[in-house]
This record gives C-alpha cells, structure tokens and sequence, in this order.
C-alpha cells in the first residue's frame, strides 16, 4: 500500500483545494524544480508550456476544475503539454490512478483520463471496467495490471516527488515551474501562461537541449514560502480601456465606423441579459449611424440550456440572421428547447436542415467555448458585461446610466473626428491603447490600417478560424505564419479538417 499525506493528516478543504496535510507554501512569482517523472502527458513534447498536475479522480476540486482547464487548452491551441502526476486522497482506494495508468500503458490514457472524471469521483472497479470495455481495451491485460498492482511504482514516485517539492494538496498546478493551487479561475492560469509563454520564448532563441529543463534550471527546490496563495486575478477595473474585439462573424449591427462600440457578453439563459436586450434596442435606435453592438456569448456553466442556445446563435449567425434569432430568443425568454430554437429559427428565415445539422454536429460549439473563455480571461465573471468603446459596465444598466455613457464616449469620438482622426480609425485607435488581450481571436480587434498582428496573435486567429471552420481565412491569415507558430496552428487546424498552405 502506498503511505500517502492524506493518512497522515487526514483530508480538509480550504481555497478551491482538497488539503492533504500541512507544510510550507509556493511563492506564485517563484519558479520550482518540478520533475515530470514518467507519468502520463497530453499534448506536444516541444509545446512552450508544460504545466504539471497533481490530482486524484476522487477530489471534488480536480472535478471542478476541469472545464477551466480545457477552456485553457482551447485559449492556447497546440501550445501546451500537459503532464498528470498523482496525488491520492485515500490511500485504500488508488482504482482510478491505477486504471488510468493501464490504460496509459496500451495507448488509451487521453480517453480513459476524461471518462474517470465523467464519473465526478466517484470511481469503483466495476466503472473502470465498464470504461475500459467501452474504449476497446484489452480486458485480460487491463485487469491483470489492476490486480497485480502495476501502477504502483509509478504512483509512488509521483506521491515520492509531491512530498519532496512540498505538495500538500489537490489540484496543484506548476505550469513551466510557476505554481498555481486549487480550482482557481482562468483568469489566474491564462495570466501565468502569457507571461510563461514570454519567458519561453526567450529561452528558446538559446536553443537549449531540453526547453522545460530550461525553464526550471535554477529553481526553487520546495515549497518556501509562508502559504499557497496564487495570485487572485483583479477584477475588472471600471475607469480602464479594455482590449476587446468583434466576436464570431455577423453577430454585429451597426456602422462598421460607429463612433461608439458596445461589445456585449451575454447569455440567452440569464434573466438579467433579458432584462437588458430592450435597453439596447432602446441604444440602437436612439444612437442609430454612431453606434454598433457586438453581442458575444458566455454561455454559463449552471444554466442547463445556454450552451445549446448559444451554439444555436452562432449557427444563425452563420446564416447571417443572427439578430433576428437573437430578437425572438429573448422574446420568448425561458424556452430554449431544441423545439423552441427550431421554431426561432424558422421564424428568423434560417435554412432549417443547415441550421439542424449545425446543431446535430456541435459545429460551433469549439468556438462558443472559446468566446467565453476569452471573456473569463478578462476578467469577466457575469453575464451581461458590456463594454463600450472598451470600458466594463458590469451588470444591466438602466437606459439613463447608458444613454449618459454612450453619449460621453460620442462626444469624445467627434472631438477626435474634429481633429482628424477618420471614422473608421476610431475604435482601432482606442484598441491600439487598451490594456488585456482578446484571447479567443485577436485578429477581431481591430487593428490601426499600418498595424501587423504579432506572430503568436496570428496563429491564434489562424486557429479560431479553423474552430469555426471558415477555411478561406484562415488560409489568408495562415500566409504570413512560419516556424513554431505555423507548426501548431497547423496542427489544430488540421483536427478541425483544414490543411493550411
């Protein structure tokens, strides 16, 4: 039997973690020497980022977590390698590491890893097999590695190495030596990595051997610090410029030259962007030649229907009927049935079999993720937040407070009309000096007419086209990548379909 921490402290929760014992913490601006073992990795050997995790099926925080992980993998396509360590939480019930190692061990990890948290722990031999029938395996060799205990040495390396760096908890993140601890938001990981990927960059142009032994030469070799406490991301900064772009193609209305943009993040299931879809209707029509609005979709975990909805939007957007779809959703706020959103789709004058098919095939569902992944990287955490000319008003506002803001903002666009700046140049100006990043697709920001997106901002493009299968752009955008970054664009391209020239 492995001696885990959890024996010999008992198991506490505190601060989005399962706490396995007590010790010293991880500085979150320290870098550690974190050993990736032979366990099981995701991703490319060569991606810029590895981030390592120590976790167990049966924590209810490496459950919780997993949909902000994946919303940081699609953040940052083909350019992270993920590499799971274990760390039990019970010593007497090791089922789901061990079944996920024999699994590792004939080519199905990936696929056994998902199911195991599927089952949000918890986890009993007869579920493992059941997987494992279902993935193909081959059950003799499967159940033989279970009762032989062939994981065994594995996981106690893993345990060996938490208790060396000072690991007391689960889910604990080093992502290229940087620690992160608990189920924190991505606004905390995407922050890491954007700095993560800084640093690899410039470690790279040295051509080291090994780039991750590169970036955790030097480091800490446990934990020193007085208590885990990752950075909390600040909230949204209501008197700041933020760096937000136009969202999926054709879910904006309005002059392309407006002197004021709202962009909206917006939820069809939220009652409180029901509650504003009027008030912007009111803005449409009362700033009509200087406004547009760009609705962009948070699709909220809780809420049972919104991803369906929102993947449904996209699809009329697609059709270019996406504000007619919008108007007859919130008009029928709460009835968002597969039924109901074929019937606002007739309504809206969609194709209706292209319109099923999308739905059928979860078409824009990669891209629905990503939209509000970006928005959660920003430090969005509800629905709606707009933010016009890019400042946050969090919340739904009255017609006044907005009928006040927009016409501050208008004013401030005809003064600069005034001295020179065109129409259209206005919105790309006030981008070009905001703070933040658009992470879904940065190639939505508008540029100034003499501005190039950066190598890693277009490969990002290139891979939000690829997600929302528009294989023209991303071809067009695809021309100017070469190295690293046309590598990995090319690679998730490719697993969408699309091969890039």
């Amino acid at each position: 039997m492995l001696v885990g921490l959890a024996a010999a402290a008992g198991t506490a929760r505190a601060g989005g973690a399962t706490q396995l014992g007590t010790g010293a913490g991880f500085d979150p601006a320290a870098i550690y020497q974190v050993p990736i073992g032979s366990a099981p990795t995701e991703g490319p050997a060569d991606a810029p980022i590895t981030i390592v995790d120590w976790s167990d099926y049966r924590c209810a925080y490496c459950n919780a977590v997993r949909d902000t992980l994946d919303r940081l993998d699609r953040l940052y396509p083909g350019q992270i390698r993920w590499v799971h360590r274990a760390l039990p939480i019970d010593d007497d019930d090791l089922v789901g590491l061990e079944a996920a190692r024999a699994a590792a061990a004939q080519g199905k990890f990936r696929q056994m890893h998902a199911r195991l948290y599927e089952l949000h722990g918890k986890v009993d031999r007869a579920d493992v097999e059941l997987i494992a029938r279902e993935l193909g395996l081959d059950m003799i060799r499967f159940r033989g590695d279970l009762d032989a205990g062939a994981a065994r040495t594995q996981l106690a390396t893993d345990l060996a190495d938490a208790r060396t760096l000072g690991v007391v908890g689960t889910p604990m993140f080093f992502i290229d030596g940087r620690p992160v601890f608990g189920n924190q938001p991505l606004r905390v990981f995407s922050d890491v990595v954007d700095e993560e990927l800084a640093r690899a960059r410039s470690l790279a142009a040295g051509h080291p051997r090994d780039l991750y032994e590169a970036e955790v030469a030097g480091g800490e070799p446990t934990a020193n610090a007085p208590d885990d406490k990752s950075a909390e991301p600040p909230r949204l900064d209501l008197r700041a410029v933020y760096r937000v772009g136009l969202g999926l193609p054709n879910q904006s209305i309005g002059p392309a030259d407006a002197l004021v943009t709202i962009v909206e993040w917006s939820d069809f299931e939220c009652p409180f962007c029901a509650q504003e879809a009027p008030v912007l209707a009111h803005l449409r029509a009362k700033f009509a030649g200087d406004l547009r609005i760009v609705y962009r979709h948070y699709p909220v975990l809780f809420h049972p229907d919104s991803m369906i909805a929102a993947e449904a939007g996209a699809a009329a957007a697609d059709q270019g009927k996406f504000w007619a779809f919008h108007d007859q959703v919130f008009a029928n706020f709460g009835k968002l049935s597969r039924a109901d959103l074929e019937a606002y789709a007739k309504a809206a004058g969609l194709d209706l079999p292209r319109f099923r098919a999308a739905l059928d095939d979860r078409r824009f569902h990669d891209a629905v993720v990503a939209e509000g992944a970006a928005a959660e990287a920003l430090g969005v955490t509800g629905t709606p937040t707009l933010f016009v000319n890019g400042q946050p008003v969090v919340g739904a506002a009255n017609e006044a407070v907005l009928d006040r803001i927009i016409q501050a903002h208008l004013d401030h666009g005809k003064d600069a009309v005034a001295h020179g700046v065109p129409r259209a140049e206005i919105y790309p100006v006030i981008m070009s000096l905001a703070q933040g990043e658009d992470r879904a697709d940065p190639s939505g920001v508008p540029e100034v007419s003499h501005l190039e997106l950066r190598s890693e901002e277009r490969a990002r493009a290139v891979a939000a086209a690829c997600r929302r299968g528009d294989s023209a752009r991303a071809r067009d955008l695809a021309k100017r990548l070469e190295g690293d970054a046309k590598k990995r664009a090319s690679a998730v391209c490719a697993g969408e379909g699309i091969d890039l020239p």
